[in-house]
């Protein structure tokens, strides 16, 4: 618990700037550009996403999962660098292939923008990945803070002087190159790229089942956008998308964090000491990340109509309030499955079950958008994600047990049900009050009850663990 509890605050600072300047660039683009340049902006950064994820994310993930097994990285690396640059080449000539054959004239500099975005973003999230499986947090903060500093700086002023999708866009572009840069800069050295067909083999086994569940998780999340786009258009997209992604920034990142420290220490628990000790593990990790996401997501449904009017534009603020509370839910599900039940199939070696939990999700998502979005727009399209999500989650519990047994802590499910009781009942109490310091004041009373709540009942919970221990020693003994 103790590494779990530190490797996570080094995380938080890593991930924390980068977090609150992303979510700095929702404020920021929401009120520069209009819902319809918003949509366009949103859509090419969900389309690039999801070409990322298919073509390159397998390879992160690989290195993530095997770097630490090899004790000559560069056999690893320099086959990750070779199949880099094919990946790059072949979207460059299919890219080349749709430009001839024609693409509409409004989308046509959009997806000029979107090639490069996608090869920048992609190398700068392997050397990421690469930083993380190292252990060097500190350098990972670094090459994540330039990134999105560089993003929104840029972004901003071209937006400021262009208030046009490709500003936001080409903003991303420079952001990636700048943080590519510093963290490549003694991660490739004394290798070329290379094919090892063993390498290749390996990772391709690993990696192309994830390939194939990422891409369905980003179905999920990013096909309402589109079918928003198709039936009510790109202003609706763009609306959708502006709250969707105010909370994906809080939520995602938070419980991200938890992540980042925690698998690595279980895979290293289980490799080096055992299913037992991975286990132990597996329910301090399964703690931490309950008692850090539900907090927020409770604040977001709380003041979801606050905070959209604190955070986006004027045009975004009516919109946003009304999914806010759903997609809050929904994204909590949606972290606890990926980081939690998810890591059954990646710590069994079977990841290609993942692909059955978010298929039934995909599926799930994309019939209820088709059904519900036609009669209720926007709000149709968050029940849509929440119902996908929530399937996802029952699913992955089920299907997991039969490939690692993860456990369930309910110790830490009561802990956080009792503390969230305690944060609702301060807000029940309550007056109801208006203005930016009030809400923040209320919100922050909230969170400390919360907090002081979980340190009481975990030093409860804790002592009655250490009782029941020495009891049964004392037992032990006299038998």
């Amino acid at each position: 618990m103790t590494s779990l509890l530190r490797h996570s605050a080094i995380y938080l600072l890593a991930r924390g700037l980068p977090g609150i300047v992303n979510f700095l660039a929702i404020a920021i683009y929401t009120r520069l550009l209009s819902p319809d340049e918003y949509g366009r902006y949103a859509l090419v950064v969900a389309g690039v996403g999801l070409a990322n994820t298919v073509l390159f994310q397998w390879l992160c993930l690989s290195v993530l999962r095997f770097l630490p097994t090899y004790q000559t990285p560069a056999q690893l690396l320099s086959s990750v660098k070779g199949v880099y640059y094919a990946i790059v080449g072949a979207t460059g000539l299919i890219a080349a292939g749709a430009a001839v054959l024609g693409v509409p004239a409004e989308w046509k500099r959009l997806v000029l923008v979107a090639l490069p975005l996608l090869w920048f973003q992609a190398w700068f999230d392997l050397n990421l990945e690469i930083t993380r499986t190292r252990l060097h947090p500190v350098r990972y903060g670094l090459g994540a803070g330039t990134r999105a500093l560089t993003m929104v700086a840029t972004g901003t002023l071209l937006a400021h002087w262009y208030p046009v999708a490709y500003a936001p866009l080409t903003g991303l572009i420079i952001g990636a190159v700048a943080g590519g840069m510093l963290l490549a800069r003694k991660q490739w050295w004394g290798f070329w790229a290379n094919l090892e067909k063993k390498v290749i083999q390996q990772i391709l086994r690993y990696g192309l089942p994830l390939t194939g569940t990422f891409a369905l998780s980003f179905v999920v999340s990013y096909s309402d956008r589109f079918l928003l786009a198709h039936y009510l258009g790109e202003q609706a997209a763009g609306l959708y998308a502006a709250g969707y992604d105010m909370v994906s920034q809080t939520l995602i990142v938070a419980m991200m964090v938890v992540n980042m420290a925690a698998y690595p220490l279980a895979i290293s628990a289980l490799e080096q000491q055992g299913l037992e000790a991975a286990q132990t593990q597996l329910l301090h990790n399964m703690w931490l990340l309950l008692t850090t996401a539900t907090p927020l997501a409770v604040v977001m449904v709380v003041f979801s109509s606050e905070i959209s009017s604190l955070i986006l534009g004027r045009q975004f603020h009516e919109a946003a309030g009304a999914i806010v509370p759903w997609v809050s839910v929904a994204v909590l599900l949606s972290g606890v499955r990926a980081y939690y039940f998810d890591l059954a199939f990646q710590l069994g070696k079977h990841t290609l079950g993942q692909l059955w939990v978010v298929g039934a999700a995909a599926v799930t998502n994309i019939a209820l958008n088709i059904e519900w979005i036609p009669s209720w727009g926007l709000v149709g399209a968050a029940w849509a994600t929440f119902a996908a999500y929530a399937v996802a989650l029952v699913t992955s519990a089920i299907l997991g047990k039969k490939v690692f047994p993860i456990p369930i802590s309910w110790k830490a499910i009561t802990q956080v049900a009792i503390a969230t009781l305690a944060m609702l009942g301060v807000w029940c109490v309550s007056p109801r009050t208006s203005g930016t310091w009030a809400i923040l004041l209320q919100a922050g009373v909230m969170l400390l009850v919360y907090c002081c709540c979980t340190l009481i009942l975990f030093r409860f919970f804790r002592q009655r663990q250490i009782r029941w221990g020495q009891r049964s020693r004392s037992t032990g003994v006299e038998t």
